[in-house]
């Protein structure tokens, strides 16, 4: 842990000797708060939670000016937990790590350990400044253990922003005219297969100020569903409509296991309303459905959030969500951001807590 914080502060202290024509920018998102869940195992819970309104994270970015309108470009972002100090996955930069070429005509090649397209056009794209006050637990999990995704079931459509790509290279256009698309490809590194353990992602977007429209589409062969010959595909579309100080959004995915055929389909409409310049309220509704080999199990859920900014970086919030589970099989209501499973179809959440950004 020391050494971490120190290779942080030697780069800063070096970053304007070594690049005369760039920046370096140190940043990051602390989130804390008390969360209760009413049915844990059979049994309520009250305990600290960090990073659910947004992760919890430190990183580095930075910029470096070639010319005639090209720059190069890096990321590298630590996930942690600040209630412990603990790393999230164990990985000093496993939330984030590339670097990359942009240019203002030609787009953006980055190469990395980074976010697909579901996570990048249907959830920060399609947010947008909403996203600010979206906790994890609007995104989804719930009784689909038998989608076979390694873990559990979640975040199986990728939304949440749990699962980035190793080994990956992106390219992303600039807008023209308001649209815009981008395609990823990580390498799986199998001799004798450029298939196996891959991962393919595309995405699509329209926006201006009015409407924002997006489609995204990520299809991850892992190595425990069939030797890394098959995985999980999803795709979904959705968007976002603003109206004075409020707005509206909308969304369907669908996640299927290429091997075994389980499939979950989710519906969610959503919105955000501005009551005063610092205050806001988001309230959302997802429906989640598995076809018969996920014993069609289904869920839903209804998410409320009200927000006040003490400034333009701090804020305070309460969130509050409840999930019903139900179907043919076992069908165990999961909220996701809950650390575990309820005992029967129900589950309440209910969360206070503080943002901060620096």
């Amino acid at each position: 842990m020391k050494l971490r914080w120190l290779l942080l502060v030697v780069g800063l202290s070096l970053s304007s000797a070594v690049f005369a024509q760039s920046s370096v920018q140190l940043f990051g998102i602390l989130d804390s708060g008390i969360t209760y869940v009413s049915n844990q195992n059979g049994k309520s819970n009250v305990f600290y939670q960090s990073g659910t309104m947004v992760p919890t994270i430190v990183g580095l970015r930075g910029t470096e000016d070639l010319g005639g309108g090209l720059r190069a470009i890096f990321k590298l972002v630590d996930n942690f937990n600040d209630g412990t100090g603990a790393m999230v996955n164990g990985l000093l930069f496993g939330k984030e790590a590339w670097v990359g070429l942009q240019d203002q005509k030609y787009g953006t090649l980055t190469l990395g350990n980074q976010f697909d397209y579901m996570f990048r056009y249907m959830t920060i794209d399609r947010w947008g400044y909403m996203l600010k006050y979206n906790p994890v637990y609007y995104t989804q999990q719930g009784p689909f253990s038998k989608l076979g995704l390694p873990g559990g079931a979640f975040d199986f459509d990728r939304t949440a922003g749990s699962i980035t790509t190793n080994n990956s290279v992106s390219y992303e256009s600039p807008i023209f005219h308001g649209f815009g698309f981008g395609a990823m490809y990580g390498l799986g590194g199998q001799a004798g297969s450029t298939t196996q353990d891959s991962t393919q992602s595309f995405g699509l977007r329209y926006s201006n100020a009015l409407v924002t429209l997006d489609a995204a589409y990520t299809y991850t062969r892992f190595p425990g569903i069939n030797n890394g010959n098959n995985g999980i595909r999803n795709w979904g579309i959705g968007g976002r409509v603003n109206i004075y100080n409020a707005a509206i959004d909308a969304m369907f995915t669908n996640t299927e296991n290429t091997y075994n055929g389980g499939r979950v389909y989710v519906y969610e409409i959503g919105g955000y309303y501005s009551l005063t310049g610092v205050d806001e309220v988001t309230l959302e509704y997802q429906y989640d459905q598995g076809n018969a080999v996920l014993s069609d199990n289904k869920a839903q859920q209804v998410n409320l959030t009200y927000a006040h900014d003490l400034s333009k970086r701090t804020l305070v919030y309460v969130t509050l969500a409840h999930q019903w589970a139900g179907g043919d099989g076992q069908a165990l209501a999961t909220i996701i951001g809950s650390t575990a499973s309820s005992s029967n179809g129900n589950q309440t959440l209910a969360r206070v807590g503080l943002t901060v950004r620096f």
